[in-house]
């Protein structure tokens, strides 16, 4: 939307016309994290692609504030802004394909497939064609783009709240467990129950590995091998959920917000805590909140 208002601003004077183009020069990156939001279990660290899309935001928004500057600073600027922006692009193909297999629902595999076929021909028509156009129709595909583009988002925005991301299939050990596999992930499970270390939101397998004294790589080859889970963040996701469920099934939790139910359970965020709950249980927090809620009511009337 800032880019459409910058296209229709282009004409004036004044700071308000740059501010919305430096608010949508980074169009690339945003359409990747929404991209990773709609097809990432949230399992990857998730710090690295803000990164790149800040990057691509400063040096976008520093190419058009320098464009009348010094030529070297512009063209530094520019040419950190085709690089990181092309990344970008390059990953909001990627990431839809990521887990993509033959046992996926089929309604789920149309979807990746549309969301493909239309950011494609949006990337199409907003960069490729533009060669053949004049710069007096280039402002008016741009933001004709944007609209769709803004549109078929909230489209996929609609569908995935409709059809949660399918819980992958684990993915098969290079290796079989042994028996010393087998003896730590028996381990790793007692730790993480006993212990409930899992309610940091900063726990990670190097944090697991030094409280076991094992080799951290050890650690995880037991997790993925004899731990029935396909990797570290599965199986920290798992107890938290978990302890959601408990925590949300009793009555005398029944005032505690959502986001205080994610804090109490490790989780940095309500989104995150919200797929992995979905994820696992099929339902909203909130809905099965309500539905251990009127089951409850349900059995105290029977009783009565």
């Amino acid at each position: 939307m800032s880019f459409i208002l910058g296209q229709t601003l282009a004409a004036g004077e004044g700071a308000l016309p740059m501010l919305f183009a430096v608010g949508g020069v980074a169009s690339c990156g945003w359409s990747w994290l929404l991209t990773r939001a709609l097809f990432d279990r949230a399992e990857q660290d998730a710090r690295w692609p803000r990164i790149v899309v800040a990057v691509v935001w400063l040096t976008g928004g520093a190419s058009i504030v320098t464009a009348s500057g010094s030529d070297l600073v512009a063209s530094t600027m520019s040419n950190g802004y085709a690089l990181s922006g092309s990344a970008a692009l390059l990953m909001t193909f990627v990431e839809p394909l990521q887990g993509f297999r033959r046992s996926l629902p089929s309604a789920e595999t149309r979807f990746r497939i549309a969301f493909l076929a239309v950011y494609g021909l949006l990337v199409t028509c907003s960069i490729l064609l533009l060669r053949e156009t004049g710069a007096g129709d280039a402002g008016a595909i741009k933001s004709a783009c944007a609209v769709v583009g803004v549109a078929a988002a909230g489209g996929a925005v609609w569908f995935r709240k409709r059809h949660p991301l399918p819980v992958g299939e684990a993915t098969p050990s290079r290796r079989p467990a042994t028996a010393d596999d087998r003896l730590l992930a028996e381990r790793i499970l007692e730790v993480l129950q006993d212990e409930e270390l899992y309610v940091s939101p900063d726990l990670k397998v190097a944090d697991l590995a030094r409280r076991l004294a094992a080799p951290e790589h050890r650690v995880t080859r037991s997790i993925t091998a004899a731990s029935g889970f396909p990797n570290f963040n599965r199986l920290v996701n798992h107890h938290r959920v978990e302890r959601a469920k408990r925590m949300l099934s009793d009555p005398a939790l029944g005032g505690r917000p959502i986001l205080l139910v994610a804090f109490d359970c490790g989780f940095a965020s309500v989104g995150p805590f919200n797929r992995a709950f979905k994820a696992e249980t099929g339902l909203a927090p909130r809905a099965y909140r309500n539905l251990r809620v009127r089951s409850g009511d349900s059995h105290g009337r029977r009783d009565s």
